[in-house]
């Protein structure tokens, strides 16, 4: 039952110590090395459990980090160097949009991209178009409101460093500005793919092995063009967000992981234990 968990920002340090003991106490913890040598030298792993995180927030610096630290429990934290290497605050276009009015949000989003009006979420509207029209989105929200950029959210270049020379947890590339690649142009999703890699490569100073694709769901968010484009590069794992064990079928540039965010350690366990069954389940309940 060997399983990748993904984790995104956290700022409950007690919830997270729980679980990386709950997952100590019934995995063996491991890290890319191990999942290198078993995809690629078919060294056998057995019940293994691999930490990542993905967007690079400050909590993964303030909150994951100690914690992993402290159990010595190995990972690969997941980031975007030109998100992390601008000196004025930047962020990802869904942490700017976070506590805007949604109905305002959506009317300027259907004028602009000039669709019928519906109830739709924004995260599902933004789910259908590109990076750059999201950011014009943004802007036009900003202007017509008098809203303010937020602040920097995410971790620093010398915190990605520090994580990266200590040794324990990896650094893997994950997009330059984490737009969902299957809407971008071939030109672009290529920029966002290799630019990643090659500007962490410059700012760590070693190659790059591991690659997280934003959202992850394949087909929706990526498919062959993606990976594809991963060959030509020094990725060896490349990681989505299909629900599944991992294992020797899989193609190494779509490796599943499981997802957690929240919820009490009963909720935690059930959701491991149900594996790739827990999406079907919750459908159910909530028809």
């Amino acid at each position: 039952m060997n399983k990748v968990i993904n984790f995104h920002e956290l700022h409950d340090p007690v919830w997270f110590e729980k679980v990386v003991v709950y997952l100590k106490s019934r995995y063996t913890m491991v890290g890319s090395r191990d999942l290198y040598e078993y995809y690629y030298n078919h060294t056998p792993l057995r019940n293994a459990c691999l930490i990542t995180v993905d967007d690079g927030h400050s909590t993964s610096y303030d909150v994951i980090y100690p914690v992993l630290k402290k159990h010595k429990v190995p990972a690969i934290f997941f980031v975007s160097p030109e998100i992390a290497k601008r000196e004025e605050a930047v962020n990802f276009w869904f942490q700017e949009i976070r506590g805007y009015d949604e109905d305002k949000l959506r009317k300027i989003a259907f004028d602009f991209l000039n669709i019928t009006p519906t109830e739709a979420e924004i995260q599902y509207i933004f789910d259908k178009t590109s990076i750059d029209n999201m950011w014009e989105i943004i802007s036009r929200y900003r202007k017509l409101y008098h809203v303010e950029p937020k602040a920097a959210m995410n971790m620093t270049v010398e915190q990605i460093r520090q994580i990266d020379k200590e040794g324990l947890v990896e650094i893997g590339a994950h997009t330059l500005t984490h737009p969902f690649l299957a809407r971008e142009t071939v030109e672009r999703s290529m920029n966002e793919i290799k630019g990643s890699i090659s500007q962490l490569e410059g700012l760590l100073q070693h190659p790059v092995l591991t690659f997280a694709y934003p959202n992850g769901r394949p087909v929706l968010d990526f498919g062959e063009r993606e990976m594809q484009m991963l060959t030509d590069t020094s990725i060896k794992l490349a990681f989505s967000t299909r629900p599944h064990n991992f294992s020797l079928s899989d193609d190494v540039f779509a490796i599943p992981r499981y997802g957690l965010s929240c919820g009490s350690m009963n909720f935690v366990r059930l959701k491991l234990f149900l594996g790739k069954y827990y999406p079907l389940l919750r459908y159910a309940l909530n028809k």
